[in-house]
């Protein structure tokens, strides 16, 4: 991670009118003086896709940054209201669901490379992670991402964002009013989505949740099992102990 002293001279702003978050696809700046938020991926990603996705997503109602430049080295957005979504988090119980409705609405171009990923995970699962538990906890690790492979080799196929975690999901006013990090997003499972959002909704939310969406509660608790496993495999692609130890630890 490139310390705020350097983001800081990128951007032409003194460091101290600057706060650094750290991600898993890159480090985002936040300049709340000029209400700009400097996103600089990491791991070698590209700019310019999220930026695409996040135009795609704004033009079908979803509550994406505005997109201000795109520079070789960092995309520039407006910095949206909010605070990130977590259990304890006052929000319109229908409000996710709503959310998810608009995901639907996009066009899911790109066809089934996707799957691709969880045969991916599988592998990773099984090559880097098992080794590291005991007989037992390998067992059930590797079960847990076969099961979320199959499932993703023949379910339907919509746009989704691919990370609702409480981080990327913004509420003020029990309202959704942001959602960041558009990485992930692409052709994929609803379910996935359905997934990350019930993990850190409260619950009269998840609840409505599967009201709305009894199709896809079933495939969304396979998908869940395994974001331990998913933390756990960045982790030990990127040399980042933290987040090995705690994908590893529901599993020590």
């Amino acid at each position: 991670m490139r310390r705020i002293e350097e983001y800081a001279r990128v951007m032409g702003r003194p460091a101290a009118a600057l706060r650094l978050l750290s991600g898993e696809h890159a480090d985002v700046v936040l300049d709340d003086a000029t209400g700009l938020a400097w996103r600089f991926p990491r791991h070698g990603a590209p700019v310019a896709p999220p930026a695409e996705r996040i135009t795609l997503a704004r033009a079908h109602g979803l509550p994406a940054p505005e997109v201000i430049e795109v520079r070789p080295d960092c995309l520039v957005t407006r910095l949206l209201p909010g605070a990130p979504l977590t259990p304890d988090t006052p929000l319109d119980p229908d409000a996710p669901a709503a959310l998810l409705r608009l995901l639907a609405a996009v066009p899911a171009a790109g066809g089934t490379a996707w799957r691709a990923q969880w045969h991916e995970l599988e592998e990773e699962v099984r090559r880097r992670v098992a080794p590291l538990l005991s007989p037992e906890a390998a067992r059930r690790a590797l079960a847990e991402a076969e099961k979320a492979r199959q499932t993703a080799d023949t379910a339907p196929v919509g746009f989704v964002h691919g990370d609702l975690g409480g981080a990327n999901v913004l509420v003020e006013d029990g309202r959704i009013t942001g959602i960041l990090d558009w990485d992930e997003a692409g052709p994929g499972d609803p379910a996935v989505d359905y997934a990350a959002l019930s993990v850190s909704a409260p619950e009269p939310a998840r609840r409505r949740l599967a009201v709305h969406f009894p199709d896809l509660d079933a495939r969304a608790q396979v998908y869940a099992a395994t974001f331990a496993l998913q933390e756990a495999v960045h982790g030990l692609q990127h040399d980042d102990h933290e987040a090995v130890e705690a994908g590893l630890s529901s599993y020590r």
